[in-house]
């Protein structure tokens, strides 16, 4: 533990994060200053002294290595799931099976052998790009899943994997989350800084997104209301990428960018994604739309 000073909290409060990444650093951070003792994961013994300014106990997980393992989930009261494959300029659908449906396995088995009475909050963030292409067509949590792409079906069996695990004493929560900006992600930059050319992707296909901020506040969420369903977790923009930038644009006085209108990639996102279920439950974001 951190020799810091920490609030007395009530019991329930030992959680981990599996996968500090982007996303996980951030929540981690929140919760550090919440007063939870943490266990936060990395795939790189490099990485465990930086893990430690912001976890209580940093662990080296890789699911592609046999001698990991996740026992020290058992006796945890909250676990957050943020598993990502390593950055690649390509897909590689082996990364994807490994990381997401090795990792889920190892959890699995631990979860396995907790005390059957023992509560258990779990978070497993997911994408909504599982969603694939619906021809921009208003979507929720009820709507069908593409189980054509490769990375959709093993994101799909991911979550049909966690909520295996439901019981009285789990919830277990879904989290779909749209493409993420925020603090080094600034997309309204990027699209900014394509003023007058050309984007070599399909302008016509609406995607979603959602800052890092609401990322966290959602993640707070769940665990403050011990949600045990699925949710997409995206803000209220649903622009095609055309009508993004051509926003966007014209507001910074540029001139605008013209994108293709045919796909230049097989995995497809293509729908309007509601938010409404998460929001009815009193979610309310702080950066409800990327235009401002």
């Amino acid at each position: 533990m951190a020799n810091q000073q920490r609030p007395i909290l009530p019991s329930g409060e030992q959680r981990a994060i599996l996968g500090c990444g982007y996303v996980g650093e951030a929540v981690a951070k929140t919760w550090r200053q919440q007063g939870h003792e943490l266990w936060g994961t990395t795939t790189r013994h490099e990485r465990l002294i930086e893990l430690a300014e912001f976890v209580d106990a940093p662990v080296v997980f890789d699911s592609t290595d046999s001698s990991s393992n996740l026992d020290f989930t058992r006796n945890l009261d909250g676990i957050l799931v943020s598993f990502a494959p390593s950055k690649s300029a390509h897909v590689d659908i082996n990364q994807y099976q490994e990381t997401f449906l090795g990792g889920l396995e190892l959890l699995i088995d631990s979860i396995k052998h907790r005390s059957s009475e023992t509560p258990l909050q779990l978070v497993h963030l997911s994408s909504c790009g599982v969603y694939g292409n619906r021809r921009g067509a208003m979507t929720d949590e009820t709507d069908q899943l593409d189980c054509l792409h490769p990375v959709n079906v093993v994101l799909a069996g991911a979550e049909e994997m966690i909520q295996s695990v439901r019981s009285e004493a789990v919830n277990v929560c879904i989290l779909r989350l749209g493409g993420i900006y925020g603090p080094g992600r600034d997309i309204p930059g990027m699209l900014l800084s394509a003023a007058g050319s050309t984007i070599q992707r399909n302008g016509q296909n609406v995607p979603c997104w959602v800052h890092l901020d609401d990322i966290v506040r959602g993640v707070n969420f769940a665990f403050e209301h011990n949600l045990n369903e699925i949710y997409n977790l995206v803000n209220d923009t649903q622009y095609t990428g055309q009508e993004l930038t051509d926003r966007l644009c014209e507001r910074a006085g540029l001139p605008t960018a013209k994108w293709l209108s045919v796909d230049t990639t097989d995995r497809v996102l293509n729908a309007r994604v509601s938010n409404v279920k998460l929001k009815r439950l009193g979610f309310t974001l702080t950066q409800p739309c990327m235009v401002g």
